[in-house]
């Protein structure tokens, strides 16, 4: 150390100096000033440090970049498959609502078809996660504080896990308004509550935790994923038994579970995991094995204050006037009933199998034709496809599509080009006739 206060490093030789008989009698000394070396050498192992964090993040995010790819292929998928679901059930539904308003019908018949729309019903619901997790749902998004919705659903699953699994709620602060679909969100709590459940066999603590994060650009590392901004924090804790990294890279995958053949489906997280994409947020996993895990849901915050929305009024039947529409729809079995339904509300139908053959019916019954009701996706000519013709040629027909999973980076597209309105597949028989309804009166 100078007397300046600067250290310095110095690299010294030293060695006894004796006398005749072996006394040491002293010691000499050469020093060598090493300070640059030294800086050098920590510099160098500060940028080895540097690097080395470098390529563990680097690492870091090719692995959520091949996951994230990985879920999107299975996402396009599961897309398909719930379309072609839906027109199976499609086929169940309208039929069995069909017979329903049979006036001879039996009580003992009633019965048995109210039980199959019952199960339809089910069924729909499943496919309703495959959806969620190609996140092609349409949300119905308000402005809502978390606080009393999570107090609100505690309530719920106080009643519904076992006994033995306490649960607890810890909220930091006093409001947390997000924009986001009240449904949906229950669904996500549900589905995590399910999973720290079967976590915990011989019981444990449910803890649900929310949280205001004001995240800066240079603490961004710590949530890679997450945007600079306001969030609210979600986070679902159980004291189970944790996740091994085997099951951890494979967790949000549609399908994949480590329980019994018959004791799950494999699509609760994979449903939470679209929920939360689509309301444009994160979620991240903390576990331990034998101590427990953490599901933490980050969901953009707004400050506008929670609104009211009226309740949706009852729906009637809504009859036709005899109207001639034209049914496009290459599943024969979705076509016929629909041609059914149609003519229970007492329309008149014409029916084709695709756009090219619906083309030549308009072409042929121009002043007939009211309106059209056409499938999305078909062979030779799709529903995208037949409206851009319809509008090329003038024809001035209200148009309806039916789809198997929801229309939404489509949607704006289509109604610019004229599209009506759309369903989604099945439809129900009284949502139908009014929709139809409408767009007839216009």
């Amino acid at each position: 150390m100078r007397p300046s206060g600067d250290e310095r490093w110095l690299l010294t030789s030293k060695m006894p100096l004796r006398d005749d008989q072996g006394q040491v009698i002293g010691i000499v000394g050469i020093g060598h000033d090493i300070t640059e070396r030294k800086r050098n050498e920590e510099a160098l192992q500060e940028s080895h440090q540097h690097l080395l964090a470098a390529l563990a993040e680097l690492q870091d995010t090719q692995k959520r970049m091949v996951q994230q790819e990985r879920l999107a292929a299975v996402g396009q998928l599961a897309a398909g498959i719930a379309h072609d679901f839906n027109n199976i059930l499609a086929v169940i539904t309208l039929y069995a609502q069909l017979a329903l308003k049979s006036p001879e019908l039996s009580e003992a018949i009633a019965t048995r078809l109210r039980v199959i729309l019952q199960q339809a019903k089910r069924a729909a619901d499943l496919i309703q996660q495959i959806v969620d997790f190609s996140r092609r749902t349409m949300l119905e998004r308000r402005p809502m504080d978390l606080l009393p919705f999570v107090k609100e659903q505690l309530k719920l699953l106080e009643r519904t896990l076992p006994e033995n699994i306490h649960v607890a709620l810890q909220a930091k602060g006093a409001e947390f308004i997000i924009n986001a679909d009240p449904t949906r969100l229950q669904q996500t709590l549900f589905n995590l509550a399910v999973n720290a459940r079967d976590a915990m066999s011989d019981g444990g603590e449910l803890r649900i935790g929310l949280e205001h994060l004001v995240l800066k650009s240079r603490e961004q590392a710590s949530h890679p994923d997450l945007k600079p901004g306001t969030w609210v924090k979600l986070s679902v804790t159980d004291t189970g038994t944790g996740i091994t990294p085997e099951v951890l890279q494979h967790i949000f995958e549609p399908f994949f579970t480590t329980k019994a053949p018959g004791k799950g489906t494999g699509l609760g997280l994979a449903q939470v995991h679209g929920i939360v994409k689509q309301h444009q947020g994160e979620i991240e996993i903390a576990t331990r094995l034998e101590e427990g895990t953490t599901f933490n849901i980050y969901l953009p915050a707004i400050s506008i204050q929670e609104v009211d929305t009226p309740a949706p009024a009852a729906e009637v039947l809504e009859m036709g006037q005899g109207e001639c529409i034209l049914v496009v729809e290459d599943d024969l079995s979705v076509r016929e009933t629909l041609v059914s339904t149609l003519e229970l509300l007492n329309y008149r139908t014409y029916q084709a199998m695709h756009g090219r053959e619906a083309l030549q019916l308009l072409e042929s019954h121009p002043d007939e034709i009211a309106l059209i009701l056409s499938d999305y996706i078909m062979p030779e000519m799709g529903g995208r496809g037949l409206l851009e013709a319809v509008r090329e040629r003038s024809l001035h027909k209200p148009m309806i599509i039916l789809s198997g999973y929801p229309l939404l980076g489509e949607l704006a597209e289509l109604q610019a080009q004229g599209l009506t309105d759309w369903l989604l597949k099945p439809p129900e028989v009284e949502h139908l006739a009014h929709v139809l309804a409408q767009a007839l009166k216009h």
